[in-house]
């Protein structure tokens, strides 16, 4: 823990006009899945499958590569976001059992958050479960992909710049958070707390453990768990 803290104390790792655009192509994704969630509330046809798996998959990439790139002006590397630790054999045996244990964490306060605020999924939603077999492989690749960039980009890059900016490792994780739930606009009001909590979980792994596995590891579960439950 105190090698994240003095890592945001120190300063941030990309330039601020770098983080700007990134929050605007963040903001920009939420709006545009807002935008979406009302044409399917309207009956509007959304696409399945492929034709949104790919866009999808070249976005999280699109958004690797500009993040890659920020980072990399300052000197800095994509494998330093990962992990501040050499990682052996014990060292990942213990992140894939704290995956294991925030993936146990947050099933239990999504059960508690559903009968609290209980929400249909929308039809956005919808649209991203695999319905096909032949679906099944690129929704994999799709999660695989969501869980290393999303953690890369919200956990290791925005967790570390707005702590650095916000003079605070823990204000960092939250307003990663909150930028979290809000780019996942397309899912509606109470997902977007429920993706916030997520977001807080994740960070407060990745600064605790100093180490992004735990997160990736248990993004990707969920979202490939999340995908294939509606495929017979």
């Amino acid at each position: 823990m105190d090698g994240i803290s003095e890592a945001a104390r120190q300063g941030a790792i990309a330039s601020r006009p770098h983080l700007i655009m990134l929050c605007l192509i963040l903001l920009a994704i939420a709006a545009a899945g807002y935008l979406s969630l009302g044409r399917g509330g309207a009956g509007g046809a959304l696409p399945t499958g492929a034709a949104i798996y790919l866009p999808l998959l070249a976005a999280e990439w699109g958004l690797f590569l500009y993040v890659r790139t920020g980072v990399r002006k300052r000197g800095h590397s994509i494998r330093a976001l990962v992990s501040a630790r050499p990682l052996g054999a014990r060292t990942l045996l213990v992140d894939l059992l704290l995956a294991a244990l925030l993936l146990l964490l947050l099933w239990a306060a999504d059960l508690l958050l559903g009968r609290v605020l209980p929400d249909a999924p929308s039809g956005s939603v919808q649209a991203l479960l695999v319905r096909r077999a032949a679906d099944v492989p690129l929704w994999l690749l799709l999660s695989l992909s969501a869980g290393f960039v999303e953690e890369i980009c919200f956990r290791g890059y925005l967790q570390r710049q707005l702590g650095a900016l916000l003079a605070g490792p823990w204000l960092g994780v939250a307003a990663q958070a909150l930028l979290f739930g809000i780019s996942h606009g397309y899912q509606g009001p109470v997902p977007i707390l429920r993706i916030t909590i997520i977001g807080f979980a994740f960070g407060a792994m990745a600064l605790l453990r100093r180490s992004l596995v735990p997160g990736i590891v248990a993004h990707a579960a969920m979202d490939v768990l999340g995908g294939l439950s509606a495929f017979r």
